[in-house]
C-alpha cells in the first residue's frame, strides 16, 4: 500500500513536471517569436484618471530586447506626442481633446486598438517601431517593489508608500520630471533585483501580476512567451 507521503511526493514531481513542461514549451515558442531584435512598448498606466479604459498614460518606455536579452531602454514623454491623423472621439470631445494624443491613447475600453493608437504614435514621433505592449499599473509596479526590496531610487529608499505617491513625491520634493523619476524607480527596482539576487523572484511577480491583471499585454497570446524565453536568459545571462 502506498503511504500518504508518497503520493503527496509523486503529487509534488507531478507539478513540478507539468510546470517544467510548460516553461519549456513556452520557451521553444518564444524563442521562436523573439529570436533576434524586437522592441516592446511599456506603457505605464495611472488608473486615477476616469475614463472607459485602464487610465491615462503617464509614461512610456521602448525596451530593446536582442534574442531574449534586455537591451536599451528609451524613455518616451507623452507630453505633446499626437497621432498624426487621428481624431478624438466625441466623449474625448467633451473633455477639450482636440487631438489624440499618447497621454489618451488608451481611452477606449477596446485595449488592443488602444495599444495600437499608442504604437503608431510612438513610431510617428521616435521612428520606434514595436512588437508588442505591456501595460503596467502602479499596483503591479508596488508588488515588483516588495518582490524583490529594499529599493533605492534617486538616492531615496522607497518604502511606506504606494509607487505612486513616491513618484509624486519626487517630483515635488525632488524637481524630478515625470519621466525621469519614473525611469529612476525601474531602474531600481532593476538594480536592486540583480544586487539581492532576486531575478527570480521579479519574473515571478510579474507572472502574478499579469494573472491578476494588473499587467496588460498585446498580444496577450505572446506574454508567456516572452516571460519564459527572456525570464530565463537573464536569469542565465
Amino acid at each position: 500500500m502506498v503511504s500518504k507521503k508518497k503520493i503527496i511526493l509523486l503529487a509534488i514531481l507531478a507539478i513540478i513536471v507539468i510546470f517544467g513542461v510548460y516553461l519549456f514549451l513556452n520557451y521553444q515558442q518564444g524563442q521562436e517569436t523573439f529570436k533576434g531584435e524586437h522592441n516592446i512598448l511599456i506603457l505605464c498606466s495611472d488608473p486615477s484618471e476616469n475614463r472607459p479604459g485602464v487610465g491615462s498614460v503617464d509614461m512610456a518606455f521602448v525596451v530593446n530586447v536582442n534574442n531574449g536579452k534586455l537591451g536599451n531602454v528609451t524613455p518616451v514623454y507623452p507630453g505633446g506626442l499626437a497621432h498624426p491623423t487621428l481624431t478624438p472621439t466625441p466623449d474625448m470631445q467633451a473633455e477639450g481633446l482636440t487631438r489624440w494624443y499618447l497621454h489618451d491613447s488608451l481611452w477606449s475600453s477596446d485595449l488592443e486598438n488602444g495599444t495600437k493608437i499608442a504604437q503608431e504614435i510612438v513610431e510617428y514621433h521616435t521612428g520606434m517601431k514595436t512588437d508588442m505592449v505591456l501595460v503596467v499599473t502602479p499596483t503591479a509596479i508596488d508588488a515588483m517593489i516588495n518582490a524583490v526590496g529594499p529599493v533605492y531610487s534617486n538616492g531615496q529608499l522607497v518604502e511606506n508608500v504606494s509607487s505612486i505617491d513616491f513618484l509624486r513625491e519626487d517630483q515635488s520634493n525632488n524637481g524630478a520630471t515625470r519621466g525621469d523619476a519614473i525611469e529612476n524607480l525601474a531602474q531600481g527596482i532593476i538594480d536592486s533585483a540583480k544586487k539581492n539576487n532576486n531575478k527570480r523572484a521579479l519574473i515571478q511577480a510579474g507572472i502574478e501580476q499579469y494573472s491578476q491583471g494588473n499587467i496588460k499585454a498585446v498580444p496577450a497570446s505572446e506574454f508567456a512567451q516572452f516571460i519564459s524565453y527572456s525570464g530565463l536568459n537573464n536569469l542565465l545571462g
